[in-house]
């Protein structure tokens, strides 16, 4: 799946953008429609932000479709003019291709818009966080302390060891420290997927220039050789893939991170790459996702990735006894056919 899903607004919702900066809007409901961003409901400003949200919002919520609902806050910036809160929802229970589509078309809708008009944004994937109640713990959650950026982490990290460092001709030293990209939105629907177990594979890119990993191809029903015709020839990726066996008269599925990088074809400054943010990306995935992973593997040559390998990874020992033959005497030296007693030639002396 591309980064971008192509969708963009049709007029009539571009006139309605414009229309919601004047202040007398208070919810617009857009949808993706044969393609098209449109506009699906809208509701004037009748009391406070609070009132017309519980008044409006839920009422509008169908449990199994997602879209994207504008609401008008009540304050105003002095450059912008009218702050918004825009909400992306997109259900659980909604159909695998339509949250992609919908994942995948958020930017576009921002930029439509105006992203200097949204100062909040909201996701939900079920009817309980559509409520006024999230939206209060949504703005409480963000006037926490910030986090530390990468760069913030990194300096941290870096005094940390000047004051703990014990300098001796023993001493080593990390050559290259670990690089640690964001994950695109599109990664992060398509890991809610993987978890939910709508998808079982999902191959990711890293983009060291814009600094984030990005999605390449997600599937629900793929399989090692499958796989293979998806490896690029000549650059790296990162695999998460669910891998369903039958092992001891049992149904099991087990997790793959897999690590892919041609050797002859990839250049070095990208195999650095990968090999640097491949620590942080499984860590991103097991403690932020919950996505645990029974093996982790590194592929220089795609044709080893086969439903065989997979299995000898996790089951080693059944292989290896399946392996062994159980010694067998050596058979008979076939005769020419079945023994003939020989008549004892005639004496002449007799």
């Amino acid at each position: 799946m591309s980064h971008q899903s192509g969708i963009t607004a049709n007029e009539s919702l571009r006139a309605k953008f414009n229309e919601m900066k004047d202040g007398h809007i208070r919810v617009v409901v857009i949808a993706i429609e044969n393609e098209t961003l449109v506009v699906k409901d809208e509701y004037t400003a009748e009391h406070s932000f609070n009132e017309d949200f519980e008044k409006l919002i839920s009422p509008l919520v169908q449990p199994n479709r997602p879209a994207y609902y504008f609401i008008r806050l009540d304050t105003i910036n002095e450059i912008s003019g009218h702050n918004w809160l825009l909400i992306v929802y997109i259900p659980d229970e909604a159909k695998v291709r339509e949250r992609m589509l919908y994942a995948s078309t958020v930017a576009t809708l921002k930029r439509e818009f105006g992203i200097a008009y949204i100062t909040e944004e909201i996701r939900a994937s079920s009817i309980n966080e559509m409520t006024i109640n999230s939206f209060h713990q949504h703005i409480r959650t963000q006037a926490a302390p910030p986090p530390r950026t990468m760069r913030e982490e990194e300096m941290l990290e870096i005094k940390q060891r000047e004051v703990t460092s014990n300098i001796s001709v023993d001493s080593k030293h990390q050559t290259l420290q670990g690089l640690m990209f964001p994950f695109d939105e599109n990664v992060l629907e398509a890991l809610h997927l993987f978890k939910n177990e709508s998808v079982n594979y999902i191959q990711m890119e890293v983009d060291h220039e814009k600094e984030r990993i990005f999605l390449t191809h997600s599937e629900s029903n793929a399989t090692p050789e499958s796989i293979q015709k998806l490896f690029p020839e000549n650059a790296g990726r990162y695999h998460v893939y669910r891998f369903t066996h039958e092992f001891n008269n049992e149904t099991l599925h087990s997790n793959f991170f897999l690590y892919s990088v041609p050797g002859h074809g990839s250049k070095i400054k990208q195999r650095m790459v990968y090999a640097s943010c491949k620590e942080s990306v499984i860590d991103n995935i097991e403690k932020k996702h919950g996505i645990t992973f029974e093996r982790k593997l590194e592929l220089c040559d795609i044709s080893d990735l086969t439903t065989d390998y997979l299995f000898q990874q996790l089951h080693p020992e059944a292989v290896a006894s399946a392996s062994k033959k159980p010694f067998e005497r050596p058979k008979a030296r076939p005769t020419r056919g079945p023994r003939r007693l020989l008549r004892a030639a005639d004496n002449p002396d007799e």
